[in-house]
């Protein structure tokens, strides 16, 4: 259950379906295991099914990118599909495993509308769908980690089709999200904050592990570079007014209460008559 900046509380998918994958790895331990299957049998009651389509939806708005309820992510299914073919793999259940592939399937453009075919041989996969796509990085490249690895743990033909699409996309993408050595959230001129910068910087290493270019490499060194500057070079760069707040009010009450203690404690000596 998640708490948000509204103060509602929901449950997430994603979140659901990311903290099943941890659980799994850990499953030797009795407790871990069962809650493995008790984060499953989640995304299991709870998924949408038909004949070719398998979808977690959320069934809350999320005005910051207008979405409105019920409403899918390609990276909530992403996540999911593996967590399925780890539930399907622990149990040998051939029913379960159908609905990792009915997952896998919502991700080609012409089956869903979370993913959009830039040409024939490009896709880009949306975090947040939208007729006018956001292209939120981190959320695309998520989708492509976990393409990878259902490609590794199933050999499916089509998570590599789809991998290979994705990252094609990526490149070409990629130079747009670039703002001065630093990194844009999004394309409709989000800025990343720190924390997503540096996790840019971690997803693009980890991309360029998994299939090196030297597009992959040239941003993952400009954006480490400037993300090394010190703090006060990367507040003119990059300004962020919550960034710059948390600087400068410690900075400021700190220098007021040395003022005070200071002022406090200063001596001060007789008066010279001559001088008075």
């Amino acid at each position: 259950m998640q708490l948000y900046s509204t103060g509602e509380k929901h449950y997430n998918p994603l979140f659901i379906a990311n903290e099943a994958k941890d659980e799994y790895f850990l499953r030797e331990n009795p407790q871990h295991a069962e809650r493995f299957i008790l984060l499953t049998d989640w995304l299991l009651e709870h998924g949408v099914e038909t004949d070719s389509t398998f979808y977690l939806n959320y069934d809350f708005d999320y005005p910051q990118y207008e979405m409105k309820a019920p409403w899918q992510s390609a990276l909530a299914q992403a996540v999911a599909m593996n967590a399925l073919a780890h539930r399907a793999s622990y149990e040998r259940d051939l029913v379960i495993y159908g609905k990792a592939i009915k997952a896998l399937n919502t991700l080609r453009p012409e089956v869903g509308h979370i993913s959009l075919a830039l040409s024939d041989s490009t896709n880009w996969y949306m975090e947040y769908p939208a007729s006018e796509p956001h292209y939120v990085l981190n959320g695309m490249m998520g989708v492509l980690f976990e393409l990878n690895y259902y490609r590794i743990i199933t050999k499916d033909p089509l998570a590599k089709e789809l991998f290979d699409k994705g990252y094609r996309a990526l490149l070409q993408k990629l130079p747009e999200f670039d703002y001065s050595g630093y990194s844009y959230y999004d394309l409709t001129g989000t800025k990343a904050g720190r924390m997503y910068h540096k996790k840019h910087i971690a997803q693009l290493k980890r991309m360029n592990d998994i299939a090196p270019s030297p597009i992959l490499q040239y941003y993952l060194m400009r954006w480490r570079r400037a993300d090394s500057y010190p703090v006060l070079w990367q507040m003119v760069m990059n300004p962020r007014p919550k960034r710059l707040l948390a600087f400068f009010l410690p900075f400021f009450g700190l220098w007021g209460i040395s003022f005070v203690l200071l002022g406090g404690t200063r001596k001060t000596g007789p008066e010279d008559p001559e001088h008075s």
